[in-house]
């Protein structure tokens, strides 16, 4: 399906070796129809199952934003809100992932109940230990309806999974170089970002995945919804970053498909430069890397 490509670093020399197994990472980048949550989680399992069979590597797994219902329609999106841990597509995804032993990132609608939280635009990442994390996305878009339909996450949880430190991303917070410099100061080697990243803003998707990874010295892999739906084109497939800020992925269609060294974020640090150490004035506290509050990062 499609060629993989190792961390090699251009124009470095004696960078190292990998010391760690490395696993192969797949960005499908789909066309969920608006508001059919079955027939898209269907359409996921086809896809994840036809990139884990020609590429029996595939540890990992990227889709896009809101997959399960489609971005479109918004003001609609709270019908198919669910629980993150209880949902049809947290149970749907993690059977699927027990089947295949791989981690899958997705993007969803969530629901809290008992609160007044109202819908998140949230991303899962499951594995077959079960749901492993949950990120509400902090930076909602404002040329669209988004803002108005969802409620603004704030926490950034960075969690271990196949020997790598994750941090999960949605979309519009890519545009941010705070946001990945956090996850990085926290730990994090890998950012998962489901998106759906719009039309005429194609090479900017590119080039803000690009930064982000560069920007902090870690993978980032993103999967991008695709189509012409009624309110937005969306035309720019994701791909897999290095932290050396290149691609790391080839593509064939709709899937894009890279390899994750767990040791190359350090490998590269130590050899570019660590651009996030040493950074005594820049503090977490449940807000950005900068210290701002959480509920001012929008």
């Amino acid at each position: 399906m499609a060629q993989v490509i190792e961390a090699d670093f251009h124009n470095v020399d004696n960078v190292g070796t990998p010391e760690h197994e490395t696993s192969s990472i797949a960005c499908l980048n789909l066309s969920p129809t608006t508001g059919d949550v079955a027939g898209n989680l269907m359409m996921a399992e086809r896809a994840i199952r036809e990139a884990v069979r020609e590429s029996p590597s595939v540890a990992w797994i990227v889709l896009p934003e809101l997959i399960t219902c489609g971005y479109s329609e918004l003001e609609s999106v709270y019908r198919y809100a669910e629980d993150a841990q209880s949902g049809v597509s947290a149970r749907f995804f993690t059977g699927l992932a027990q089947d295949l032993d791989i981690h899958i990132a997705y993007g969803f609608p969530e629901s809290v109940p008992g609160t007044e939280a109202g819908v998140y635009d949230s991303a899962n990442l499951v594995g077959p230990e079960g749901v492993t994390a949950t990120y509400r996305k902090r930076n909602l878009v404002r040329t669209t309806a988004e803002y108005r339909v969802f409620t603004a996450g704030a926490e950034l949880p960075v969690v271990e999974a196949r020997g790598m430190l994750v941090a999960l991303a949605v979309c519009w917070d890519l545009g941010f170089p705070e946001f990945s410099r956090e996850a990085a100061m926290s730990g994090a080697d890998l950012i998962l970002a489901p998106a759906a990243w719009r039309s005429p803003w194609k090479s900017q998707y590119d080039l803000s995945c690009a930064a982000r990874a560069l920007d902090s010295g870690v993978y980032v892999a993103s999967a991008n919804q695709l189509g012409q739906y009624p309110e937005a084109l969306f035309d720019a497939p994701g791909h897999v970053y290095g932290p050396d800020g290149e691609r790391a992925s080839q593509s064939v269609e709709a899937t894009s498909i890279g390899i994750l060294e767990p040791d190359a974020p350090a490998r590269w640090r130590a050899i570019y430069g660590n651009t996030v150490a040493g950074d005594d004035n820049l503090t977490v506290i449940g807000g950005d890397a900068y210290g701002n509050d959480a509920s001012a990062v929008r």
